[in-house]
């Protein structure tokens, strides 16, 4: 099971997952930028009966709250630093997408709202950080 859940939750589910996802990781399902992106976590990963089959995941896709990697910037092109200060939003962008599995993940978590909402900072962040940890509650289904 993930270490690094800050609140047990109750909203988990069982889908298939890219084999380059770990446990704890954050992922969306769907294609981010898209309505009805959902955020998750990987809780557990058990692999599928079959060698060419994709890992089943269990995820995470309630409120709960996760310490997770961010960027203190609300820009990318230019480049724009900025605090996250306990309640900013939080998006994913960038990372990559498994159109089998319908997965987006190894994204950018920062301020910059031209991502997909994936939840709120619970922690402050030094504007300028490029990559520490924070407390995230993730954006509820």
């Amino acid at each position: 099971m993930a270490t690094n859940q800050a609140i047990n939750g109750r909203w988990n589910i069982n889908v298939p997952v890219p084999s380059a996802v770990t446990v704890g990781q954050a992922i969306m399902l769907g294609q981010i930028g898209t309505p009805g992106c959902i955020p998750g976590i990987i809780l557990a990963l058990q692999p599928l009966p079959t060698p060419t089959s994709p890992t089943t995941a269990t995820i995470d896709t309630g409120e709960d709250c996760y310490f997770l990697t961010v960027i203190a910037r609300s820009a990318n092109s230019p480049l724009v630093n900025s605090a996250i200060k306990p309640g900013d939003q939080l998006y994913a962008d960038a990372g990559t997408y498994d159109s089998t599995t319908n997965i987006r993940y190894a994204f950018n978590l920062d301020k910059n709202s031209s991502g997909t909402a994936f939840g709120n900072a619970l922690t402050a962040v030094s504007s300028g950080t490029t990559s520490t940890t924070c407390t995230v509650r993730l954006e509820g289904n």
